[in-house]
């Protein structure tokens, strides 16, 4: 069961680098079609944000191309999020250390397929949704106005303009304990998966992304590029500043 894939990434407006970073990587395997799908946000209010993300991205690739084999070969698939938990906190631990002033720091948002079986992964307030029939978010953002909103003390109208909306519960790269969120489903048929940083979602409702990005089965990858884009103009129409980035994966 492979996968149909495309992204969009961006720098935001008058941003000198795009401190987003995302990684695609698909291959065969003794369990089936393996695919893991990230994204990563480098803190805005960071120095070196970009490396961040990108030393994320680096590693994770490192581990789906060199360890990820040998843990399908030997280990059962459901016990796939116990290694990857315990590689996103080495890396964690790797950039606190490398950075003396730990002022370097990213979100991530992370989905290992196996045909159609997924796990998510979660630190910070990039998302990752299912779209079918209905949007289902996959992800709890990890920010101060989400448990604000939880709390009931705003709405999530309110959250979107906030002066603090950009302030996170947990990043990776900062503090050595953090708590890596899992969750685990099983993709339906004609179902894809969106995983974007809040430069993307923030501007868009659940009901607009629905709208656009299909929902056929028969979905190719040149549609799929262009629901994105799509959905990154209108972004753009609404005055976003913020890197944009995101990813869109079905089966096939």
């Amino acid at each position: 069961m492979p996968f149909l894939t495309a992204y969009y990434t961006e720098k935001g407006y008058m941003k000198q680098v795009n401190q987003d970073a995302l990684m695609i990587q698909t291959a065969k395997s003794s369990k089936g079609s393996v695919g893991m799908f990230v994204v990563c946000d480098g803190m805005g209010g960071l120095n070196k944000g970009e490396v961040a993300s990108s030393t994320i991205i680096e590693a994770l690739s490192y581990w789906f191309k060199h360890l990820l084999p040998f843990l399908l070969d030997s280990a059962e698939v459901e016990e796939l999020p116990l290694y990857l938990v315990e590689k996103i906190e080495s890396i964690n631990q790797d950039l606190i250390e490398s950075s003396a002033d730990k002022q370097m720091g990213s979100t991530l948002t992370a989905i290992i397929m196996v045909d159609n079986q997924y796990f998510t992964f979660q630190i910070g307030d990039s998302r990752a949704y299912a779209l079918g029939q209905e949007v289902t978010r996959l992800t709890k953002d990890q920010s101060l106005v989400a448990r604000e909103v939880e709390r009931g003390m705003i709405t999530e109208q309110q959250a979107m303009t906030h002066p603090q909306r950009h302030v996170l519960l947990q990043c990776i790269g900062v503090e050595s304990d953090i708590e890596v969120v899992t969750t685990s489903g099983v993709l339906s048929e004609g179902e894809q998966i969106l995983l974007c940083t809040d430069g993307f979602y923030r501007s868009l409702t659940t009901e607009e992304i629905h709208q656009v990005i299909a929902q056929d089965t028969l979905v190719d990858k040149g549609n799929m590029e262009e629901s994105l884009n799509a959905l990154v103009q209108t972004i753009k129409s609404r005055e976003e500043t913020d890197d944009i980035t995101a990813i869109l994966v079905q089966t096939v």
